[in-house]
């Protein structure tokens, strides 16, 4: 008899639980306006090269780097040079190649909700002031940090053993 009340016990423990509904989860991830529609970078670039965030809210994505600079009108020289005056640019390759991710804005970038959690391998830091801090959550050990430069320009994030590791960008 015990054996039976345990097992309807735990039926109907299952059954009021399969009724309520779970909670909402909260939507992560910033949005971005990409080709006329808006696309959550925690979940996909789809196929941008280049995502910036020009202002607070408003944070832009386009197909190619040349895209950037037609919508722009700043014009580099190509990797490094693409990233202009009062900009904080990461790259996912070393020597500046690859997806690049800018912030015109200081405020602290959680970079899984950019799509883009260990995956820096390189920046450049084209202002005058107010540089910027990489961190590494580590767990159990105290947090990693790693200090940028205003002006400072890094093509290879191995040199100093940060390479994929940044999980958080403070911008200054």
């Amino acid at each position: 008899m015990r054996k039976f009340t345990g097992s309807v016990l735990a039926l109907a423990v299952t059954g009021l639980l399969a009724a309520v509904p779970a909670p909402a989860m909260a939507a992560t991830g910033v949005m971005a306006t990409y080709q006329g529609k808006s696309i959550n970078l925690a979940h996909s670039w789809e196929d941008a090269a280049v995502c910036a965030e020009f202002a607070a809210g408003d944070v832009r994505c386009f197909r190619t780097p040349q895209e950037f600079t037609a919508a722009t009108g700043e014009r580099g020289i190509g990797a490094v040079g693409d990233c202009k005056n009062t900009w904080v640019c990461l790259w996912e390759n070393v020597d500046h190649t690859g997806r690049r991710l800018q912030w015109n804005e200081a405020g602290t970038k959680k970079l899984a909700d950019w799509g883009f959690r260990d995956k820096a391998s390189s920046a450049a830091l084209h202002r005058i002031q107010g540089g910027a801090t990489l961190v590494n959550y580590l767990t159990a050990r105290p947090d990693q940090k790693a200090y940028l430069r205003a002006g400072g320009i890094y093509s290879d994030f191995r040199q100093f053993d940060w390479n994929d590791k940044t999980d958080e960008l403070q911008v200054g």
